[in-house]
């Protein structure tokens, strides 16, 4: 433990000397950054100074004062600018530092010679102009040097101590209480700048640690976005492997509940029917995620009325609740919005969900009303209730407040997270309350609509049971259960049907065909990196410039939930219909297509 603790010690005390050195480079280049006005007032001063004095003492001298500044300002010049112009390491800096301030005691010597070379005792106030002028200075270098006391230590004393001792060997009170004061005016100043080298080192060291901050934040916030688009990507795949299968299972259960005869088998099929929507219903969450990453959500405002919406979750849920022992109350209502009524429908039927999870007994109230001007749609239930320094968590993707053993039945803790970004995609703020052990309400807000203007009525329909005689499909998927399952369907359904695992298969069996397919149901992620897209204009290049010479109907079947890929796949302009699909939306989609 020793051992460890010496070691530690030792790499703290070598972390510590490059943030000293820092400090220090960085105290140094404000020192420079400062020097060029400086010389200016310098040879400025001086020239005036030499103009005063020239005719009180030698000429001589002043000349060769004078000149002195000059040089020695000049020489200051020339290492200040090879200074500016390289970029050298902090044991360069620190030397250049050291040369700073051997400059500013051979200027401060120089300052301080003319308190020698120009005291007039005949003409007391002509010193008296000098030395105020060297005050002046001295003052106005603690602003300049604070950053590096070191040089002001090294101009300020040799500038001043000339002067005091010149006034307090004058044989006068007044001047040797003058000089006592400047004395200990030299002194305040050298605590001064002490001081102010203190902050400004302070301040240093702080805008380090904030910079060090930021790059740590910019780091932590990269390493957040990789692991971000890492669980997209795994996800994305997880999402794609499990649809497969469980697409291929639903088609095969849409074949053998057309063939079952008999009530009690149907009822265990549609109960399998069941358990299957349940589970893709779950990637349907992942798929919703995927296509709000993705941007591909588009949104299409439309006037509508809320009972029409209110009409068809009621159909939808009144069993969903009955097997909970649950009340579901939908309250009627003449009220009418203007949004997407498909975001709208999927963000109420999360909300009511949701409820109906988290609720053991009581009822579920969906009702809305006027609020502050606007439209409040909201789901009231009786459940369990979320306590308040909770509620921003239960909008975090997989986040479960009540579900420590992640039982499946209440889903993958992505409702409410699809529902707030929903939202978002919508620009309406969200309206929730709860109280732990009472209940909770989520609602969201949308602009009121006179009632005046025409509401289109949305109807959800019902499928029919629809054949299809007569009628060519083109299955293009190189997975061979998704391949026959869907071909026993389609031909369940009257269709003839050719299937292929690729474009160059489906190609040589239209060739032997010879008859137009009337629609074409191609996979999205074909092998030998073939996508759909590129299958479909295969095959549309096929009939180009024969018969009607019109492009074949085509629908995209994917079990692709990456954000890159749903964008690929909603440019290209076909319909597209995600895995696991229902047999009975695919059968409303034929309807629409073929009859």
């Amino acid at each position: 433990m020793l051992n460890n603790k010496n070691t530690k010690t030792t790499a703290s005390t070598a972390a510590d000397v490059p943030q000293c050195a820092d400090v220090e480079t960085e105290l140094i280049r404000i020192v420079y950054q400062q020097s060029y006005t400086a010389l200016i007032g310098v040879i400025a001063t001086a020239t005036g100074i030499a103009v005063v004095f020239v005719n009180e003492v030698s000429a001589q001298v002043v000349s060769a004062w004078l000149i002195t500044i000059y040089v020695l300002s000049f020489i200051r010049y020339l290492s200040i600018k090879k200074f500016k112009a390289q970029d050298g390491l902090a044991e360069t800096v620190i030397h250049w530092g050291r040369l700073f301030a051997f400059f500013a005691f051979l200027s401060g010597l120089t300052w301080g010679a003319a308190s020698i070379i120009f005291f007039t005792p005949d003409k007391i106030e002509l010193f008296n102009i000098l030395a105020l002028i060297i005050i002046a200075m001295s003052v106005g270098s603690l602003a300049a040097l604070s950053a590096y006391p070191k040089a002001f230590y090294l101009f300020v004393v040799p500038a001043m101590l000339p002067m005091i001792w010149r006034y307090l060997s004058v044989d006068e009170s007044y001047y040797t209480i003058f000089g006592s004061l400047l004395f200990v005016f030299n002194l305040a100043l050298l605590s001064i700048v002490r001081v102010n080298n203190r902050m400004i080192h302070d301040s240093i060291i702080l805008r380090f640690e904030n910079i060090d901050l930021i790059e740590q934040l910019t780091e932590q916030k990269e390493k957040a976005e990789l692991a971000n688009i890492s669980k997209t990507k795994f996800l994305a795949s997880a999402s794609h492997d499990m649809r497969q299968p469980i697409h291929a299972m639903g088609l095969f259960l849409g074949v053998l509940e057309e063939r079952v005869e008999k009530e009690d088998q149907k009822i265990i099929v549609q109960k399998i029917q069941k358990s299957s929507d349940a589970l893709g219903s779950l990637l349907d969450s992942l798929l919703d995620i995927s296509k709000l990453d993705a941007g591909v959500i588009k949104v299409v405002p439309e006037t509508f009325l809320l009972n029409s919406l209110f009409d068809a979750l009621n159909n939808e849920f009144q069993a969903v609740a009955k097997e909970k022992n649950l009340q579901i109350k939908f309250v009627s209502t003449k009220l009418c919005v203007n949004s997407d009524y498909h975001i709208i429908e999927r963000i109420t039927r999360n909300l009511i969900s949701n409820a109906i999870r988290y609720t053991e007994s009581g009822r579920i109230l969906v009702a809305c009303r006027r609020y502050q001007g606007q439209t409040l749609i909201a789901v009231y239930d009786t459940g369990i209730g979320i306590p308040e320094n909770k509620i921003q968590a239960v909008f975090r993707e997989f986040y479960q407040l009540h579900n420590p053993e992640r039982d499946r039945s209440k889903g993958l803790g992505l409702g409410l997270a699809i529902v707030e970004r929903m939202a978002k995609l919508l620009g309406m703020p969200l309206y929730i309350k709860s109280l732990v052990g009472k209940g909770s309400v989520f609602g969201f807000v949308l602009p009121a609509v006179q009632a005046s203007i025409p509401a289109i009525t949305k109807v959800v329909a019902a499928p029919d049971i629809l054949y299809f005689d007569g009628k060519m499909v083109l299955v293009v998927d190189d997975e061979e259960e998704i391949s026959d399952s869907l071909t026993e369907l389609l031909r369940s359904w009257h269709c003839d049907v050719i299937a292929a695992a690729s474009a160059n298969e489906a190609v040589q069996a239209l060739r032997k065909n010879k008859k137009r397919p009337d629609v074409m149901l191609v996979d999205y992620r074909l092998c030998d990196n073939e996508t759909g897209m590129m299958a479909i204009d295969r095959i549309n290049l096929l009939y180009a410039g024969r018969e009607s010479g019109k492009t074949i109907p085509a629908v995209i079947i994917t079990g692709d939930t990456a954000p890159d890929r749903i964008k690929e796949a909603e440019r290209s302009g076909y319909r597209i219909l995600h895995k696991p699909v229902a047999p009975d939306v695919l059968r409303l989609l034929l309807a629409k297509v073929l009859v």
